[in-house]
């Protein structure tokens, strides 16, 4: 009977680790789909732009004012945009690095044992 103990208990296990790769690995998708999602923004962003330089040179201004209000909007818009990719690239190198770093003994729940509890 102790055979099959162990073959349950091994099976818990290893379904829980694959459980939290599972998740890990989700998580790094969604950022990585957010990040695509801000890139087609900041695009969109330069398009927009763009096209609006273009009808100001169309109706034959000479220059067009970097305080204009929809240069000043677009431009924060990319701005912000490269700042959240920033952090979601970061969030995911910690997710990475986090994967890679060896973790103490767990709880029996799997998760992490807290701060001062015995080992």
């Amino acid at each position: 009977m102790s055979f099959w103990k162990d073959a349950g208990k091994s099976v818990i296990k290893y379904s829980e680790i694959v459980v939290q790769k599972t998740e890990e690995y989700t998580r790094i998708a969604k950022l990585i789909l957010d990040i695509k999602k801000l890139e087609n923004n900041i695009e969109t962003r330069y398009c927009e732009t763009g096209e609006y330089v273009m009808k100001k040179v169309d109706e034959g201004l000479d220059q067009v004012s970097l305080n204009d209000d929809l240069i000043r909007s677009r431009t924060e818009i990319i701005r912000d945009s490269r700042l959240s990719i920033e952090s979601k690239r970061k969030e995911i190198a910690d997710i990475k690095a986090a994967r890679n770093t060896p973790h103490d003994k767990t709880t029996s729940t799997g998760g992490p044992r807290s701060g001062n509890a015995p080992r």
